[in-house]
C-alpha cells in the first residue's frame, strides 16, 4: 500500500484568495495562488522565509524553484519581472513559531530543485544551483524528511512528479558462472535501519570501473544521490555511476570504500517470520 501524506486544505469562497494546505506531519503550510492575485497574500502570514515553485500553463513543463526570506515580497518581484511566463505559484513555509532559517531554505531549495529535475517531463529553472550544506547532519536529516510533503504539495497543484521507477526487487543473485536469476533476497535499507545495522545519515561510497560516487541514507531508508532520494540502492548506485543498471547492494559500502557492503549488512538480518 502506498504511503499517504496527511493534509488539510482550505478553499476560500473568494476566488482571488490563495488556497491553503497544511501538511500536518511536518508543520508545513502551503499557499496556492494565481500570479494576478499575489498581492492577496497576507503580509502577516507570508512575510516569512520559505521555498516556492512557479508553474507555467503553456505546455512547456518549465518550472522555477526559488527561495526567499520574505516570500510575499519575492513573489511580487517575480510578478513584475518574471523569470518565465508563470501563471501559478506554490509557496511553502514552516508553520511554527520560528519557521525556517536562511540555511534551511537554501538546502530545501536545492533538494526540491534536484527532485523535480529528476522527474520525467519537467524543465527546472533554478534560483540557486547548489544546496546549502552548512547545517549539521542531524538538521539535514530532519529537512530531508520534509521532502515527501513538499513533493506532495507540488503534486497537489497538478504537477506530474513521476520519475523512472526505482522499485527495489532485492538484487538478482549471481551464480559462480555469472548466470543471473530472479532469486528474491528479502530485506530493505529501511529494515537495516530498524535493526540497528545501519544508521540514518550514514555516508555510502562506491567505486566501480574507475567511477566513484557517494550517497547518504535518510531516516526512511532512501539513499540521496545528487540531491535526489531513491528507494532502491541499485537505482541510486546506477545514477551515481552514470550507468543504466548497477547492483547497489554489492557496490555501496558504508562509511568508506573499505566499509561493509549493504549486502553484507543485509545478510545479518534475522530471517523473515513465516506465517502459520
Amino acid at each position: 500500500m502506498a504511503s499517504v501524506v496527511p493534509v488539510n486544505v482550505q478553499v476560500p469562497a473568494d476566488a482571488t484568495a490563495p488556497m491553503i494546505a497544511d501538511f500536518v506531519e511536518h508543520a508545513l503550510r502551503v499557499a496556492y495562488v494565481h500570479r494576478r492575485d499575489v498581492h492577496n497574500l497576507r503580509d502577516t502570514d507570508w512575510a516569512a522565509p520559505g521555498v516556492y515553485v512557479l508553474l507555467t500553463d503553456d505546455g512547456s513543463g518549465s518550472v522555477y524553484v526559488g527561495k526567499a526570506v520574505w516570500l510575499r515580497a519575492r513573489l511580487l518581484q517575480h510578478r513584475a519581472k518574471p523569470k518565465l511566463p508563470w501563471r501559478r505559484a506554490v509557496i511553502l513555509k514552516r508553520d511554527t513559531s520560528h519557521g525556517f532559517n536562511s540555511a534551511e531554505i537554501g538546502y530545501l531549495e536545492g533538494r526540491l530543485s534536484a527532485e523535480l529535475e529528476a522527474t520525467q517531463d519537467l524543465t527546472v529553472i533554478k534560483g540557486k544551483a547548489d544546496q546549502d550544506l552548512t547545517l549539521p547532519p542531524h538538521m539535514l536529516l530532519s529537512l530531508d524528511a520534509i521532502l515527501p510533503s513538499m513533493l506532495a504539495a507540488v503534486r497537489l497543484a497538478g504537477l506530474d512528479v513521476r520519475r523512472a521507477s526505482d522499485a527495489d526487487d532485492g538484487h538478482p543473485a549471481t551464480t559462480s558462472t555469472s548466470v543471473r536469476t530472479n532469486t528474491f533476497i528479502p530485506g530493505t535499507v529501511a529494515d537495516l535501519l530498524a535493526s540497528g545495522l545501519l544508521q540514518a545519515g550514514a555516508e555510502l561510497h562506491l567505486n566501480q570501473g574507475g567511477k566513484v560516487g557517494t550517497g547518504k541514507v535518510t531516516t526512511s531508508g532512501e539513499i540521496i544521490v545528487n540531491g535526489v532520494a531513491y528507494s532502491s540502492p541499485s537505482k541510486a548506485s546506477a545514477v551515481a555511476l552514470g550507468l543504466r543498471a548497477s547492483n547497489g547492494w554489492e557496490t555501496w559500502h558504508v562509511g568508506s570504500l573499505s566499509g561493509p557492503k549493504l549486502a553484507t549488512l543485509r545478510s545479518q538480518l534475522p530471517p523473515p517470520v513465516e506465517e502459520a
